[in-house]
């Protein structure tokens, strides 16, 4: 079951897709019927499913999961803009952290050409990708 759901013991969820465009989830506590949460706190159009549904282990691309025709999959090309963001995140840290060490005198571990090589090659690794697997993978 998704980390985010917390407890396994909930079997059924309510997705629906919100003004977004994402898929927003519901997930009842049990204290009413999914079914009356489904009628009383969602939109029309909402559909309760089994969270086994959902796709699996995909939580760090949920802002990527779309409904289409009553399934959550996750859109390849969304994800690769979260991966694509996620990745300029984490290089614009260690290219401050470079030239602050740069500006104190310290060596980084690898020349200013090999670290743009680098983050060129993972870029194009991340527009190559072809399966969130291998997005997790660069």
């Amino acid at each position: 079951m998704s980390l985010f759901l917390g407890t396994d013991n909930m079997t059924q969820v309510i997705i629906y897709e919100n003004e977004n465009g994402n898929v927003s989830v519901c997930i009842p506590t049990g204290e009413l019927s999914v079914e009356h949460v489904l009628t009383r706190d969602c939109p029309e159009g909402a559909i309760i499913i089994d969270a086994d549904a959902l796709p699996q282990g995909e939580d760090d691309f949920f802002d990527a999961w779309r409904l289409v025709d009553g399934i959550v999959v996750v859109d390849l090309a969304t994800a690769k803009t979260l991966a694509t963001s996620r990745f300029n995140e984490t290089a614009k840290i260690t290219a401050d952290e470079r030239s602050r060490n740069t500006a104190i005198g310290i060596a980084n571990d690898v020349s200013d050409a090999d670290f743009i090589a680098g983050l060129t090659a993972k870029r194009a690794a991340i527009a190559a990708a072809t399966s969130t697997a291998e997005l997790r993978a660069v």
